[in-house]
Protein backbone atom coordinates (compact mmCIF):
# COMPACT_ATOMS: atom_id res chain seq x y z
CA UNK A 1 0.00 0.00 0.00
CA UNK A 2 2.94 2.39 1.09
CA UNK A 3 4.52 1.84 -2.25
CA UNK A 4 1.76 2.60 -4.72
CA UNK A 5 1.37 5.73 -2.29
CA UNK A 6 5.08 6.47 -3.13
CA UNK A 7 4.29 5.55 -7.02
CA UNK A 8 1.19 8.54 -7.04
CA UNK A 9 2.43 11.20 -4.85
CA UNK A 10 -1.07 12.01 -3.40
CA UNK A 11 -1.25 14.73 -1.44
CA UNK A 12 -3.61 12.95 1.30
CA UNK A 13 -0.81 10.76 2.03
CA UNK A 14 1.83 13.67 2.35
CA UNK A 15 3.49 14.20 5.28
CA UNK A 16 3.39 18.25 4.72
CA UNK A 17 -0.30 18.04 4.18
CA UNK A 18 -2.43 20.18 6.49
CA UNK A 19 -6.24 19.91 5.62
CA UNK A 20 -8.89 22.57 5.49
CA UNK A 21 -11.66 21.33 7.12
CA UNK A 22 -13.73 24.77 6.62
CA UNK A 23 -13.13 25.17 3.13
CA UNK A 24 -14.42 21.52 2.44
CA UNK A 25 -17.11 22.10 4.80
CA UNK A 26 -18.37 24.96 2.19
CA UNK A 27 -17.99 22.36 -0.61
CA UNK A 28 -19.62 19.98 1.21
CA UNK A 29 -22.59 22.44 1.43
CA UNK A 30 -22.75 23.68 -1.87
CA UNK A 31 -22.59 19.93 -3.47
CA UNK A 32 -25.97 19.19 -1.31
CA UNK A 33 -27.15 21.98 -2.64
CA UNK A 34 -26.78 21.37 -6.26
CA UNK A 35 -27.83 17.90 -5.89
CA UNK A 36 -31.09 19.16 -4.18
CA UNK A 37 -31.44 21.34 -6.76
CA UNK A 38 -31.69 18.44 -9.47
CA UNK A 39 -33.65 17.07 -7.31
CA UNK A 40 -36.26 19.21 -7.10
CA UNK A 41 -36.28 19.49 -10.51
CA UNK A 42 -36.82 16.15 -11.44
CA UNK A 43 -39.50 15.96 -8.65
CA UNK A 44 -41.18 18.98 -10.50
CA UNK A 45 -41.33 17.44 -14.01
CA UNK A 46 -42.89 14.42 -13.03
CA UNK A 47 -45.48 15.63 -11.38
CA UNK A 48 -45.70 18.75 -14.41
CA UNK A 49 -46.33 14.97 -16.49
CA UNK A 50 -48.63 13.97 -13.77
CA UNK A 51 -50.69 17.02 -14.06
CA UNK A 52 -50.27 17.04 -18.00
CA UNK A 53 -51.65 13.61 -17.82
CA UNK A 54 -54.50 14.39 -15.74
CA UNK A 55 -55.50 17.52 -17.91
CA UNK A 56 -58.74 17.02 -19.58
CA UNK A 57 -58.27 19.57 -22.43
CA UNK A 58 -55.51 16.71 -22.88
CA UNK A 59 -56.00 14.65 -26.12
CA UNK A 60 -54.27 11.90 -24.29
CA UNK A 61 -56.53 12.50 -21.63
CA UNK A 62 -55.39 9.28 -18.64
CA UNK A 63 -56.32 10.52 -15.35
CA UNK A 64 -54.93 6.79 -13.74
CA UNK A 65 -51.44 7.68 -15.39
CA UNK A 66 -51.57 11.23 -14.11
CA UNK A 67 -52.11 9.60 -10.30
CA UNK A 68 -49.60 6.62 -10.24
CA UNK A 69 -46.69 9.68 -11.43
CA UNK A 70 -48.14 11.95 -8.83
CA UNK A 71 -47.41 8.85 -6.37
CA UNK A 72 -44.14 8.25 -7.60
CA UNK A 73 -43.22 11.72 -7.46
CA UNK A 74 -44.86 11.83 -3.98
CA UNK A 75 -41.96 8.72 -2.51
CA UNK A 76 -39.15 10.54 -4.22
CA UNK A 77 -36.60 11.30 -1.23
CA UNK A 78 -33.87 13.02 -1.35
CA UNK A 79 -30.57 11.74 -0.30
CA UNK A 80 -27.16 13.43 -0.18
CA UNK A 81 -24.36 11.47 -2.34
CA UNK A 82 -21.02 12.58 -0.60
CA UNK A 83 -18.95 10.41 -3.18
CA UNK A 84 -19.80 13.01 -5.61
CA UNK A 85 -17.57 15.90 -3.22
CA UNK A 86 -14.01 14.12 -4.03
CA UNK A 87 -11.92 17.21 -4.04
CA UNK A 88 -10.08 17.80 -0.69
CA UNK A 89 -8.05 21.44 0.35
CA UNK A 90 -5.87 22.14 2.35
CA UNK A 91 -2.07 23.26 3.04
CA UNK A 92 0.97 22.15 1.95
CA UNK A 93 3.10 23.23 5.13
CA UNK A 94 6.75 22.42 3.03
CA UNK A 95 5.89 24.95 0.18
CA UNK A 96 3.45 27.05 2.25
CA UNK A 97 0.50 27.08 -0.60
CA UNK A 98 -3.26 26.32 -0.75
CA UNK A 99 -3.53 22.65 -2.37
CA UNK A 100 -6.77 20.72 -3.75
CA UNK A 101 -6.18 16.92 -4.65
CA UNK A 102 -8.50 14.03 -5.40
CA UNK A 103 -7.48 11.13 -3.03
CA UNK A 104 -6.18 7.95 -5.09
CA UNK A 105 -5.26 10.07 -8.16
CA UNK A 106 -1.69 10.12 -9.44
CA UNK A 107 -0.59 13.85 -8.79
CA UNK A 108 2.73 14.26 -11.28
CA UNK A 109 2.98 17.82 -9.74
CA UNK A 110 3.82 16.78 -6.60
CA UNK A 111 7.03 13.99 -7.38
CA UNK A 112 9.79 16.50 -6.12
CA UNK A 113 8.34 17.26 -3.04
CA UNK A 114 5.71 14.46 -1.93
CA UNK A 115 6.78 12.44 1.56
CA UNK A 116 4.95 9.78 2.79
CA UNK A 117 3.08 10.88 6.49
CA UNK A 118 3.15 6.38 7.33
CA UNK A 119 6.84 6.67 6.48
CA UNK A 120 7.35 9.27 9.24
Amino acid sequence: MVEAQNIDCNCNNCFFMVRDMEKFKTSLGQHKKWQLTYFNTLKDNLLDKAAWWQNKKNLNYDFEKGIRLRKEANKMRFQFNKKEVSINYGSCSKKDIAISWVPNTCQLDTQECFKNRREQ
